[in-house]
């Protein structure tokens, strides 16, 4: 699925073959001046239409493929869904067409936030899908002799208790907060504030950069049986941080939108 609808915005394979087929068809729709074509309408057409011709059974497999591929696409052609589209029939329209429409996510905005790491952003992807591998879920595999969270040992290790409830994890944001001088960002907060701006994504970045920090620091402890001070974990954050915000306001000609409060808890 796309990045948009909740997925990694990888293509269905088998799907994009199809629609790349379906270019062959149009061809065949639209009579392309080719040899091909020509070749096509003699030998096997032979002045039938097209959306009512059925292959012979003798016929070659890929002639056939071409023929199934028609059947499959052949309501879109009909409908003449890529009219909107001042090329016509594309691979990419034939792609969508047969994916449907998916339902967008209203958490991607805040994942895929362009000013993020992007193993922070698949880490954040797997907390929303609920990919984690928790104790709670090892548990449930048989994987370890008890849930209890790693970093406090005192609640089950869920992700909502990992990210919000657990001792260490509120005080690293509790660190953070003295940092940035403002409450910790939460996704509602994020998710109901339509601004797009360098303080928006620097939030935004800060949550996802929290999010990966506190499992990484989580899988740390349960290999090395070991925790770091929260004060120093939040510190390699803000050292994270600090260097993506000035990579992105660099190339943008330093051009700042952040209050002069913020910015300077920041940087």
């Amino acid at each position: 699925m796309s990045k948009a609808a909740g997925g990694l915005g990888i293509k269905k394979a088998s799907t994009w073959n199809i629609a790349s087929v379906g270019k062959l068809v149009n061809w065949i729709y639209v009579k392309a001046d080719r040899l091909w074509i020509k070749w096509i309408d003699s030998v096997y057409l032979k002045g039938m239409d097209w959306n009512d011709y059925t292959p012979a059974n003798d016929s070659t497999w890929t002639w056939k493929t071409i023929c199934k591929v028609k059947e499959q696409l052949k309501h879109g052609f009909i409908d003449n869904c890529w009219a909107p589209h001042q090329k016509g029939y594309t691979i990419s329209h034939g792609y969508d067409w047969l994916m449907g429409t998916a339902h967008t996510q209203h958490w991607t905005k805040i994942v895929w936030n362009e000013w993020n790491v992007p193993k922070h952003s698949f880490n954040s992807w797997l907390i929303m899908q609920g990919g984690l591998n928790t104790k709670v879920r090892l548990f449930s595999y048989g994987c370890c002799q008890d849930d209890l969270c790693i970093l406090c040992a005192e609640q089950a290790e869920t992700n909502e208790h990992l990210f919000t409830e657990c001792k260490f994890s509120c005080q690293v944001q509790k660190s953070v907060e003295d940092w940035i001088e403002r409450p910790f960002p939460s996704d509602s907060e994020l998710l109901n504030t339509s601004d797009s701006s360098m303080k928006w994504k620097a939030l935004a970045l800060v949550l996802s950069c929290y999010r990966y920090t506190v499992w990484h620091q989580r899988n740390i402890a349960r290999i090395q049986f070991s925790v770091t001070r929260p004060v120093i974990v939040a510190e390699r954050m803000k050292m994270v941080v600090q260097q993506q915000i000035r990579k992105f306001t660099d190339r943008r000609g330093g051009q700042h939108e952040l209050n002069a409060r913020i910015w300077t808890g920041f940087c």
